[in-house]
């Protein structure tokens, strides 16, 4: 290799492992008479994204919807055809995220068991107080990017799959052997939803669908008028992710510090327009009416419009966008059974109780207006039912929107979930 040529590869090596970033690198580079696109070395696009460059937490790869991932095995599975233990049973998971009647009171009469939730606000929440041993759970609900890093840590334990027939009976294809965990060891998925923009067309007068890019709605000055009437959600990813959407940036797993800066900063910049709130209560307050416009995530539309809209209100005001696939962002939730569980052969039942397709489809048009990961699960059948207003047929996705092509956020390095989180903590915080 020419001596120039291993001088580049020396910047790009530095830019890789975050030694440079993306800005000393440009510069670096241009003393080479080269600039960002013309050559496939310098696509920062794809160096942003760590995936097939470097390990994650624990040395574990980082999955992605192309770069599927088999985690390791710390130990055993359970041995089959045990005896369900008795209980109480504990889960850890988000307030108003699963019925009480229609998923844990009918566990709790199957299995004679008394069903004990704690709460969490949030992913990164969640994560920390299972780490510190400061949660006595048996299961927990968790997502696809937190997975490696909880196996890492020794937080989950892997399952066996005999005591879950509704995975294989149930659940869509290729969710039942899921890129971020391949033979599904530690997993099984529980809701899935996109991220868009949720409104009240009876208090927002804006054309938010037909806006050129409708993210630009909490940076338009015209939205002054609705300020402290927006929200953005109290979400790590989701928030930060949304300022690069702003940007038509798509590489919402990036750990380019500079592109977390601007994102951040575009954030600050939404607080002289619209003042948004920062919270997870869309379905309540877009339901109540005190607030008009948020960051949503699908299922909480129809959470608010089935569930949370006063009696006899017009639900067709509720109304819901997201990008469609490869420009906005879908995910799936899962459960897990964590390693210090007194109640695996409990907590095995508890996961093929959630995937059993009344539980979940009460669960789904009963309380939550999540949709759960059911192969029989079908949009237009829904409408025709009367559970879904037509106007919000687009909060049910397919399974073809989650497979290839489709943008999700995925694990990341321990340096670059840190920008991620600081970022965040200083949008958060007001610093």
């Amino acid at each position: 290799m020419a001596k120039r040529d291993l001088q580049i590869e020396s910047i790009l090596t530095g830019y890789r492992r975050g030694f440079l970033s993306r800005r000393a690198a440009l510069k670096a580079l241009g003393a080479f008479g080269l600039a960002a696109g013309a050559s496939p070395l310098l696509d920062f696009a794809a160096l942003a994204d760590e995936a097939g460059k470097q390990a994650g937490i624990g040395g574990i790869p980082l999955a992605r919807p192309d770069k599927p991932v088999t985690l390791p095995v710390n130990g055993s599975p359970i041995k089959s055809g045990m005896e369900p233990e008795k209980g109480p049973f504990n889960i850890f998971n988000y307030q108003d995220y699963v019925d009480q009647k229609s998923v844990i009171d009918t566990f709790s009469k199957k299995y004679n068991v008394e069903v004990v939730l704690t709460t969490f606000d949030s992913m990164d929440q969640a994560i920390t107080r299972l780490a510190s041993g400061s949660v006595d759970a048996d299961s927990t609900n968790i997502t696809p990017d937190r997975l490696a890093q909880a196996v890492a840590g020794k937080l989950i334990q892997p399952i066996n799959q005999d005591y879950i027939p509704n995975l294989g009976k149930n659940i869509f294809k290729s969710l039942q052997n899921p890129y971020y965990d391949q033979g599904s060891q530690y997993s099984v998925p529980y809701n899935l939803y996109s991220t868009g923009i949720g409104w009240r067309s009876d208090k927002v007068k804006e054309d938010i669908a037909g806006m050129a890019n409708p993210w630009s709605v909490f940076w338009d000055d015209n939205s002054k008028k609705y300020s402290g009437y927006f929200g953005i959600l109290d979400d790590t990813r989701e928030s930060l992710g949304m300022a690069m959407m702003y940007r038509g940036q798509y590489d919402v797993n990036t750990e380019d510090s500079d592109l977390l800066e601007k994102a951040l900063a575009d954030l600050k910049a939404t607080v002289p327009v619209c003042n948004p709130k920062i919270n997870i209560t869309e379905y309540q307050t877009l339901a109540d009416g005190s607030m008009y416009l948020h960051q949503s995530w699908s299922g909480d539309l129809l959470g608010a419009a089935v569930f949370y809209m006063p009696e006899g209100a017009d639900k067709s005001v509720l109304q819901y966008w997201w990008p469609g696939k490869g420009k906005g962002v879908v995910q799936n939730d899962c459960w897990s059974i964590l390693a210090k569980s007194k109640k695996p052969v409990l907590a095995h039942l508890w996961l093929n109780h959630l995937l059993d397709s009344e539980v979940s489809y009460n669960n789904f048009t009963g309380f939550t207006g999540y949709q759960p990961a059911q192969a029989a699960i079908n949009a237009d059948q829904l409408v025709k039912d009367g559970i879904l207003p037509a106007q919000l047929k687009n909060t049910i996705l397919t399974e073809d929107d989650l497979g290839a092509g489709s943008l999700q956020y995925g694990a990341l390095t321990a340096k670059g979930q840190a920008l991620w989180q600081n970022a965040y903590a200083r949008f958060n915080s007001g610093a």
